[in-house]
C-alpha cells in the first residue's frame, strides 16, 4: 500500500485532480517589422512673399483686396496716389508736338535739298558749257555748289538727328509717366492667399523692407522643417513618401514628400534638417500647424512575437513556451517593437508555441490546454 501511495503523488494522496489552464498560443516565426520614427515640427508655407513698393511709395489710394483673398501673380493689390500723373502725361503731349516739328523740318530739308540739287547740276552744266563767266569757278562756287552742300548736309544729317532727339524725348516721357504708375500700383509676386494687410487708405507705404505692406502667401503645398538623427539619415532619400499626422485637422494622416535632406548636421543640435512636403490643394492646413512625420525603416528579418506574448519577471523578459501539455518559462532578449510585434533577438529557436495572454495564472509546469491559435 506504501508503494502504492507513494507512486500517486501527492494530488492522488489528497484526492485532488489537477488544474488545466486554457491559453492562446502563437508559434514563433521569422520576419521583419518597421522601425517607425516619429519627428516633429510646424507647418510653413512654401512660399511667402511680403510686397512693398517700388520707387518711393507713396500714399494709399485704394485697397483692392481682403485678408483671405485668392490672389494671382500680377493682380493689383493696393493703388497709390499719383499727383505727377497730370504733368507727366502733358510732357508726352509737348515732346509728340517736337516729333511733328520736327518731321516738318525733314521734309522743308528735303524739299530745300531737292531744289539745291537741282540748281546745282543746272549751274554746272552752264558753268562747264561757258556760259558762266562772270566771277568764274569762285561764282559758281558761291552762286550753286555751297549751297547745294549746305542742303544736303541739313537733309541727310541735321534734320533727321532733330527728328531722332524729339522721338528720344516721347519714350523718354512715356517711360517715367508708365514708371509713375507703375510704381502707384502694387501687385502680387506669386500666386496665393491674402494673409495680412498693415497699411489703410491715406497711409504711407513705405519702400521698406522691415514693413511690408500685403503679405502673400502660397498654400497649394506646405512644408514641415524638422530633423532627424544620424542613425537615420543615410536611410531616408528624396521623394520617399512618409505619412505625417496633423491632428490639428484630421487623425488621419496626410501624405508628405521628403523634398530637402541637409548635408550636413545642424551645428547646434547635432541632428540633420530635413524638409517634408504635402499637398494641400484644399488649404485647410494652415502655417503654425503642429506635424509629426513618421519614418519607417525596415529591420532585417528576425524571430517575432506578439508585443503581449513577452512579460515583464523582475528586470527581466520573460516568455511562456508550451512543452507538450506543459508550460515553462522563458528567458528572452528582445529588440524593437511596432507595438503590434516585438524582435526576440535570443532565449528562442524558431516554431515554439508560446503563450500570448493569461500569463499571470501560469507557473513552470502548470498543465495547460491550447484553446486557440493566435496567427
Amino acid at each position: 500500500m506504501l508503494l502504492v501511495l507513494a507512486g500517486c503523488g501527492k494530488k492522488q494522496q489528497t484526492g485532488e485532480e489537477e488544474i488545466v489552464i486554457p491559453i492562446e498560443a502563437v508559434a514563433v516565426e521569422k520576419g521583419s517589422i518597421a522601425d517607425v520614427t516619429v519627428v516633429t515640427g510646424k507647418l510653413k508655407a512654401l512660399t511667402t512673399s511680403d510686397v512693398v513698393p517700388s520707387g518711393q511709395g507713396g500714399k494709399v489710394a485704394a485697397i483692392n483686396v481682403e485678408v483671405g483673398s485668392q490672389v494671382s501673380r500680377g493682380q493689383t493689390l493696393i493703388t497709390l496716389e499719383n499727383t505727377s500723373a497730370a504733368s507727366l502725361a502733358a510732357a508726352i503731349r509737348q515732346a509728340e508736338e517736337g516729333v511733328a516739328q520736327a518731321r516738318s523740318g525733314l521734309e522743308v530739308a528735303r524739299i530745300n535739298y531737292e531744289q539745291a540739287a537741282a540748281n546745282y547740276e543746272r549751274g554746272k552744266q552752264l558753268y562747264e558749257s561757258g556760259v558762266i563767266a562772270q566771277g568764274g569757278a569762285a561764282g559758281f562756287e558761291t552762286a550753286y555748289e555751297i549751297p547745294y552742300k549746305q542742303a544736303k548736309v541739313n537733309y541727310e544729317e541735321t534734320a533727321p538727328a532733330a527728328l531722332a532727339t524729339a522721338q528720344a524725348a516721347v519714350a523718354l516721357a512715356t517711360e517715367n509717366y508708365q514708371q509713375q504708375n507703375n510704381n502707384s500700383v502694387i501687385t502680387s509676386p506669386i500666386d496665393g492667399v491674402v494673409t495680412a494687410i498693415n497699411v489703410n487708405p491715406g497711409e504711407l507705404a513705405s519702400p521698406s523692407s522691415q514693413s511690408p505692406v500685403v503679405t502673400v502667401v502660397n498654400l497649394s503645398k506646405v512644408e514641415v522643417e524638422t530633423t532627424v538623427t544620424e542613425s537615420l539619415i543615410n536611410k531616408i532619400q528624396r521623394g520617399q513618401e512618409v505619412p505625417v499626422t496633423i491632428s490639428a485637422v484630421s487623425g488621419e494622416p496626410f501624405s508628405g514628400v521628403i523634398a530637402n535632406i541637409a548635408l550636413a548636421a545642424d551645428p547646434s543640435t547635432k541632428a540633420y534638417p530635413i524638409k517634408v512636403q504635402i499637398d494641400n490643394a484644399q488649404h485647410t492646413l494652415k502655417p503654425g500647424m503642429f506635424a509629426e512625420v513618421q519614418i519607417e525603416n525596415t529591420l532585417p528579418e528576425t524571430l517575432l512575437l506578439p508585443r503581449d506574448a513577452v512579460v515583464k519577471a523582475g528586470d527581466k523578459d520573460v516568455v511562456w513556451v508550451v512543452d507538450n501539455d506543459r508550460v515553462k518559462s522563458c528567458e528572452v532578449a528582445v529588440g524593437v517593437s511596432d507595438g503590434q510585434k516585438i524582435q526576440i533577438l535570443e532565449g528562442l529557436q524558431g516554431g515554439e508555441q508560446v503563450v500570448v495572454s493569461g500569463q499571470n495564472m501560469l507557473k513552470d509546469d502548470t498543465k495547460v490546454a491550447i484553446k486557440s491559435q493566435v496567427n
